[in-house]
């Protein structure tokens, strides 16, 4: 039997190798999905990365490979592959003295060893068929793995040269982080169409900023009004959700201004649905309804009565006849979207864009210094 107790203990990387490791696990992440275009992954969540039939774990480390230091990686393996035998499960590692490209199994004898304790009650034939499922896969090191994943970049996403690609990087990590840290486990999911989009989404916001600052806020304005000339827009049974961002310098009356010129634009009584506008952030919802309310703008937003309960039916065909417009709360978003086919969302910003919570086939994001310059762009 392997003497795993005599095996050097792990050594304690610290946060610098910590953070080497996440890079080097969305790294291989993004070359799976360059590699595999149709498919989808699954990210953090129950092994480090997940396709349609293996699930992986994926380490990097320093020093040298000694069974004990890859226990944690396969129990965590060994106690889903009990409530799940059908998958292939793989461990993709590096160590400094394990050649790139080779791949071993863990004997018999390793096995138990690693699984001794928390294991001990579990039929020795169930550790054999979990043995013939596992694989260990050494790979190369955290800078040649970086450089392929800038040459899938170049080649799977245009980009034009290193210095791109580099940016393509940086844009596709905070993507990967963000997946993580916003969504749950069992939704983390991302295909290489996301990346595109992620791409995509960032040269925009990019776009934005860098003409404000070097052409001018007012010639800004000029642009987005171009993209907003009224072509189409009033299409019967168009679905249009309209989301503003409010900090503490936004004011109630610009919102309601803004509100009541986008109706004005987009619904044709009796041939078009009346828009839906949701708003985020620091805000005061009665001051919004307010200044609405003294503006003339008869609005539903599902309570039916002030301060009744709110009901997804009566936001969607109000029984009491129709509204100019529709006010949905942030949290009852993604509901009214899984209901409702919604065709256009529009987002105004003042710090951060925030994407529609279910996808639409006509996005668009709009950075504002003020809601106010809204009349600007729909005048």
């Amino acid at each position: 039997m392997t003497d795993l107790a005599g095996s050097p203990p792990p050594v304690d990387d610290g946060g610098h190798d910590a953070i080497k490791g996440f890079a080097y696990q969305f790294d291989k992440t993004l070359l799976e999905i360059f590699q595999n275009p149709r498919q989808r992954l699954e990210i953090e969540g129950a092994q480090d990365l997940s396709g349609e039939h293996y699930h992986m774990q994926i380490k990097n480390r320093s020093g040298k490979f000694y069974p004990s230091v890859i226990g944690k990686a396969v129990r965590r393996m060994f106690l889903q592959f009990m409530s799940n035998r059908d998958a292939a499960y793989i461990l993709h590692c590096h160590f400094a003295d394990q050649p790139s490209g080779t791949s071993r199994l863990l004997t018999p004898d390793e096995l138990n060893g690693l699984l001794s304790g928390q294991f001990d009650d579990v039929e020795q034939d169930l550790k054999l068929q979990f043995s013939k499922s596992f694989c260990i896969n050494f790979a190369e090191d955290y800078e040649t793995q970086f450089r392929n994943v800038l040459h899938c970049i170049a080649s799977g996403l245009g980009a034009k040269d290193s210095v791109e690609a580099l940016s393509y990087h940086a844009i596709l990590h905070a993507y990967l982080r963000n997946l993580v840290l916003t969504e749950p486990s069992g939704r983390r999911w991302v295909a290489l169409n996301d990346l595109r989009k992620a791409v995509t989404d960032a040269r925009s916001a990019i776009f934005a900023s860098t003409y404000v600052l070097y052409c001018g806020y007012e010639k800004y304005l000029k642009m987005v009004r171009k993209q907003y000339l009224p072509r189409k827009v009033n299409v019967p049974n168009l679905e249009r959700i309209f989301s503003f961002e409010c900090t503490g310098d936004t004011r109630p009356e610009d919102i309601a201004e803004a509100v009541l010129t986008i109706c004005d634009r987009y619904r044709i009584a009796e041939s078009s649905p009346a828009p839906y506008f949701t708003f985020r952030g620091e805000f005061d919802e009665s001051s919004i309804k307010a200044n609405l309310w003294e503006a003339g703008a008869y609005f539903n937003d599902g309570r039916g009565y002030h301060g009744g309960a709110f009901k997804m039916e009566i936001l969607t065909n109000p029984p009491f006849g129709a509204a100019r417009l529709k006010l949905v709360e942030q949290d009852k978003l993604h509901d009214l979207m899984t209901e409702v086919k919604v065709k256009e969302f529009h987002d105004f910003f003042l710090t951060g864009k925030r994407d529609s919570p279910v996808a639409v086939p006509r996005p668009h994001h709009v950075f504002l210094q003020s809601h106010g310059d809204l009349m600007e762009v729909f005048r």
